[in-house]
């Protein structure tokens, strides 16, 4: 069985192989279940992953990851920036969340957590999911590399929605949330949030092979790097810029490039 020390020498060969650099800041999404192969169990593998990654990154490098809650969308539940755990976020993204001198967005459906020399970016955020002020557009500006770890990134691509908001696709609308939270001296605050919501009264239908095409044409521009680690673990690797730049100009040619199709029932046109 292979050794704790091994498994993260090997991890951090693996993540500069597939781009990752010094004093890089980068966002981690998927899941690390294939090095499950290894018979580690899952909390000797979490900190392995991130002291991992901060052996590629150094001191001076940040890791960002999804801490979002959205099952407490349209409930009454507090969201405590603190205590309220991710959901179906994978457990290396709730392992950032908890780990010591980790950042969370205060954002109650979709946070994200840091940690490192830019996650305070995560304290001065807009209360809007996506757009201008929003974590992702301050991704934009840090020229983040995301890395996705067993899970495609056309699965996993958040960011897509951040290119919607720029667009204006017409088939999406910000709608607010009043929401109750949990302030630093324990009382309950009811506040404003807002986020990118699709249209419910229309024939919206994503694409069955939804993303695909962005990064098929990423890859014909060797934008996307991929590599399997030795455990089976495969990991993919890419500049959200460059996602940003590529998925833009599918929407200015389509803004419904999206979607399976236009929707036939428009109730924005009304």
């Amino acid at each position: 069985m292979v050794t704790p020390e091994e498994l993260q020498l090997d991890l951090s060969k693996t993540l500069s192989k597939i781009g990752l650099k010094k004093e890089e800041t980068c966002y981690v999404a998927g899941n690390i279940s294939a090095l499950a192969r290894t018979r580690l169990k899952k909390d000797i593998l979490l900190p392995i992953a991130l002291s991992s990654f901060q052996d590629v990154i150094g001191p001076t490098g940040t890791i960002f990851s999804p801490s979002a809650s959205m099952n407490l969308c349209n409930t009454d539940t507090p969201y405590d920036i603190k205590k309220t755990p991710s959901y179906e976020m994978g457990a290396f993204a709730e392992y950032i969340r908890q780990v010591r001198g980790s950042i969370r967005s205060f954002h109650p459906f979709w946070s994200i957590s840091g940690i490192g020399k830019n996650a305070n970016i995560l304290e001065t955020v807009s209360r809007h999911s996506y757009g201008l002020g929003s974590p992702w557009s301050k991704f934009l500006d840090l020229d983040v590399r995301q890395i996705n770890i067993g899970l495609h990134p056309s699965k996993a691509v958040t960011l897509v929605h951040h290119v919607e908001v720029s667009t204006g696709v017409p088939y999406r609308y910000t709608k607010e949330f009043l929401h109750p939270i949990v302030k630093s001296n324990g009382s309950i605050s009811i506040e404003p949030f807002y986020m990118s919501v699709m249209y419910r009264d229309s024939d919206i239908k994503k694409r069955v092979a939804l993303n695909e095409h962005y990064f098929n044409e990423m890859e014909k521009r060797n934008l996307l790097q991929s590599i399997t680690h030795s455990s089976g673990l495969k990991i993919w690797s890419f500049k959200m810029r460059d996602f940003y730049d590529t998925a833009i100009n599918f929407f200015i040619e389509d803004i419904y490039n999206y979607l399976e199709y236009p929707p036939e029932i428009r109730p924005y046109k009304l």
